[in-house]
C-alpha cells in the first residue's frame, strides 16, 4: 500500500488523501457559493454553460513527490475553473 508523507512526517494513505482532497473541494466550493452567491470559473468567470472543477495549483502529483501532500487539500492550493479553462491549464483529456 502507498504512503505520503506530509511536510512534518506523517504518513497517509492513498484512502486518507482522497478524503481530505474530497472534504476541501466541497469546502473550496461552498466557500465560493456563500461568499459570492453562486459558483463560477475564477479565470473566466463563465458560471453556467460548462462543467466546473476544483484544480490544483501545485499538482496532487507533485505534493506526493515534494513529500508535502498537505497541498492536495489545502484550500490556498485550488482554484474554481470550468472544464474548458481546467484543461487548458494542466493540458488534460478529461470528459463530462
Amino acid at each position: 500500500m502507498n504512503h505520503y508523507f506530509d511536510s512534518n512526517g506523517n504518513s497517509y494513505t492513498q484512502g486518507q488523501v482522497n478524503y481530505r482532497i474530497e472534504k476541501a473541494v466541497s469546502e473550496v466550493l461552498e466557500l465560493q457559493f456563500l461568499n459570492e452567491g453562486y459558483n463560477y470559473c475564477e479565470k473566466c468567470f463563465k458560471s453556467s454553460g460548462d462543467w466546473l472543477d476544483v484544480s490544483h495549483n501545485i499538482s496532487r502529483k507533485k505534493a506526493k513527490e515534494l513529500r508535502q501532500v498537505e497541498l492536495s487539500w489545502s484550500l490556498s492550493n485550488m482554484e474554481v475553473l470550468c472544464r474548458t479553462c481546467h484543461k487548458k491549464k494542466d493540458k488534460l483529456n478529461i470528459q463530462h
